[in-house]
């Protein structure tokens, strides 16, 4: 856990520095790729013991050494034309294409913390009113599985929502579309961000308000039957998913706390809060997919695409509080997420130990 804990003060002391100690018109950019440099060493170095799935992609990427690229490209048609399961083949093409540079597992993790961190960090710098706040949290509720366990869905989740975000804010649906296409072949789970396209700027009114507490509490209730099939198609069934961070109930309660705290602060200090409409709408599908976990654990891959966008509604709320107040509400934000982290006492190897 040591690493973890100086990464996390690190995140701190380089924001203290950069964003509020030193002036320069270049400094937020310079953090933001200064703690950006720091996972992908985190990510890219570790152990292959390390995250659940990481040995079992060092086998998969083994066995893709001793494919044609022929059999990669009939594995997508047959997928795309053919209806036959053949799991996610755009990320075998990734993985095919990469080994064209390197046949190194190890090199192929730091591309893939590069990839996904790199986008990560443009996406804060663009969208976080406070980024050390941003990268606190993905830090503590985000990086065992994007940064330490998965590589298909953190490659179609840079793709679909960091880089998917400026289409969506842009109104841009064709771009959009190719990109979630794209995504869709490295991870099925991708699709489930494309319906926040069509309502990311519903208006946010009462009659509104009412209307989405009612489809999350009829959702909620409703959630193996309506969805269970879906988990199926997505290809991680039923069963519970082994996650690195305190268990999927214990983060599914911590992510429904935080979205509740993020929806009251924009109904009741709108004026304070200046984040755009469609966050308040993607908190809201972040809450319900959240809640859905209580009742199938499988939807924990459905939640994660979402929930990431608190990184950049929670730091609003910090700024909507008075000036006075501000200092003490960021500072028990970094306690509780702290002793978090520090309850779920993560273990960390770099490759050579």
């Amino acid at each position: 856990m040591t690493i973890y804990l100086i990464n996390i003060v690190s995140i701190l002391l380089f924001g203290y520095l950069f964003l509020y100690h030193w002036s320069g018109k270049d400094n937020k950019k310079i953090y933001c790729g200064l703690v950006a440099f720091q996972w992908i060493l985190i990510s890219g170095l570790r152990n292959w013991s390390v995250g659940a799935d990481t040995y079992a992609y060092y086998l998969q990427f083994e066995d893709v050494k001793r494919m044609s690229w022929s059999k990669i490209f009939a594995n997508i048609v047959d997928y795309l034309f053919n209806g036959l399961d053949v799991k996610d083949p755009g990320y075998t093409l990734v993985e095919k294409f990469f080994q064209i540079f390197s046949g190194d597992y190890q090199v192929y993790l730091v591309f893939i913390a590069l990839l996904f961190t790199s986008f990560m960090a443009v996406w804060i710098y663009r969208n976080s009113s406070m980024p050390e706040i941003s990268f606190l949290i993905f830090s503590v509720l985000f990086y065992a599985f994007y940064a330490v366990t998965g590589h298909r869905q953190t490659i179609a989740t840079a793709l679909v929502v960091f880089l998917g975000y400026k289409y969506i804010k842009e109104r841009k649906l064709i771009k959009f579309a190719l990109l979630s296409f794209g995504a869709f072949l490295i991870h099925k789970s991708s699709l489930v961000f494309a319906p926040f396209y069509f309502i990311a700027n519903i208006p946010i009114t009462p009659l509104y308000v009412v209307v989405a507490a009612i489809v999350i509490i009829i959702v909620t209730m409703l959630g193996k039957q309506l969805y269970g099939a879906v988990a199926e198609w997505m290809g991680f069934g039923e069963g519970a998913i082994d996650y690195d961070v305190g268990g999927a109930e214990t983060y599914a309660t911590v992510l429904t706390l935080i979205c509740l705290i993020v929806l009251f602060f924009y109904i009741y200090y709108k004026d304070r809060v200046p984040y755009p409409r469609h966050i308040f709408n993607i908190t809201l599908l972040t809450l319900m997919s959240s809640l859905l976990v209580f009742q199938n654990q499988s939807f924990m891959r459905v939640q994660q695409n979402y929930s990431l966008f608190l990184m950049i509604s929670l730091p609003e709320v910090v700024l909507s509080f008075d000036k006075k107040f501000r200092l003490l509400v960021y500072a028990c934000a970094v306690v509780v997420l702290v002793l978090y982290l520090v309850r779920n006492n993560p273990t960390y190897l770099f490759f050579w130990q």
